[in-house]
């Protein structure tokens, strides 16, 4: 005798469809955390190739001020040798100058801390020398130069609580909490299978030689009740930890929303004040030069004027810098990078 016969589950397809809905959410989370990851890298390089090039200005503004320095402390000893000059001018140059190599030293220390960082976040070897384009020669302007964004906040906020990644994880792990629950639930419903059989025999001539079963089968252990209802209880409470934090994580958007446009508009009022610092600074050195050149002024004020100019120009680029990341850091949060 042969029995044949085929099995078709039917309520358990519930338990079955709450598991890939689980599976489903963990996977979009996963994608959601990849593409965070991928706007903070992005910020970071931007971040950090930006005060590379902010430094270099910096050190070149130093190393002319310290230049300076020396050509006005030549003067001075020369002042001093001649008894029209007194000694605690030469003091107070040389103090100044010291704190000016000082202030290099400390630059050149954060420009070799930030190269090592910069290599790490693109992968490259530690030692690797890269050699940065600044931003106006690789585009011919600023990516900011545009006037800050009037866009109104409620329209910015609703794009970042539509694209901004850690919004878009929070939901899932909210679906997914969702779904647990109802996998919970699907306990409840006895395990109720569809079966077909077909038995075959030969020994028993009164017996029909082929014999079809059609029928179900059911199964539900009582004893568990009371685990099932636990298990519904902590998914429930799984379900109201998701609605919080995803609650928490669409309010967070928003304040990083106005904190950052906010920052944005501040810097227009920032480079404004350090433009005309750097049109004041180059019409002092258009004068100094002039006094120079008409012997009424040592080559030490030419000098220091050049410097003032130097450091008035990485002040502009400072500017420039801080609203460029302003506009990087709305751009992340609103998940456009």
């Amino acid at each position: 005798m042969t029995t044949t016969g085929a099995a078709q589950p039917i309520t358990q397809m519930f338990k079955i469809h709450a598991g890939a809905s689980v599976a489903r959410a963990d996977a979009a989370a996963a994608h959601s955390d990849v593409l965070e990851a991928g706007n903070e890298i992005v910020l970071n390089v931007k971040t950090l190739y930006y005060h590379l090039l902010s430094a270099e200005r910096r050190k070149h503004a130093l190393e002319l001020r310290i230049q300076a320095g020396e050509q006005s402390l030549d003067e001075a000893q020369k002042g001093v040798d001649s008894g029209v000059v007194l000694e605690e001018v030469v003091l107070k140059g040389e103090a100044q100058l010291a704190e000016a190599r000082h202030a290099l030293g400390e630059v050149d220390d954060a420009i070799d801390d930030m190269e090592v960082q910069f290599n790490d976040l693109l992968g490259l070897p530690l030692a690797t020398k890269c050699e940065l384009t600044d931003p106006d020669q690789e585009t011919g302007s600023w990516p900011t130069a545009a006037p800050a964004t009037t866009t109104p906040v409620a329209e910015l906020e609703s794009e970042a609580l539509t694209n901004n990644p850690n919004v878009a994880s929070a939901r899932h792990m909210l679906e997914k909490a969702h779904a647990g629950l109802n996998a919970a639930h699907a306990e409840y419903i006895p395990d109720v299978t569809g079966i077909v059989q077909n038995i075959h025999q030969n020994g028993a001539p009164l017996l029909p030689t082929n014999t079809e079963v059609v029928g179900f089968r059911a199964e539900w252990t009582i004893s568990e009740f009371g685990k099932r209802t636990g298990l519904v209880h902590e998914r429930k409470a799984q379900v109201a930890e998701a609605e919080e934090n995803l609650q928490h994580t669409e309010n967070q958007v928003c304040i990083d929303i106005e904190k950052e446009l906010r920052k944005l508009h501040r810097t227009a009022d920032e480079l404004d004040a350090a433009r005309r610092l750097v049109k004041d600074r180059t019409e002092m050195l258009r004068v100094v030069g002039d006094q120079v050149h008409a012997s009424t002024a040592n080559v030490s004020a030419l000098r220091d004027a050049d410097a003032q100019l130097a450091d008035a120009q990485a002040q502009l680029f400072d500017a420039e810098m801080d609203r460029a990341i302003a506009q990087a850091e709305l751009d992340r949060t609103e998940g456009r990078q």
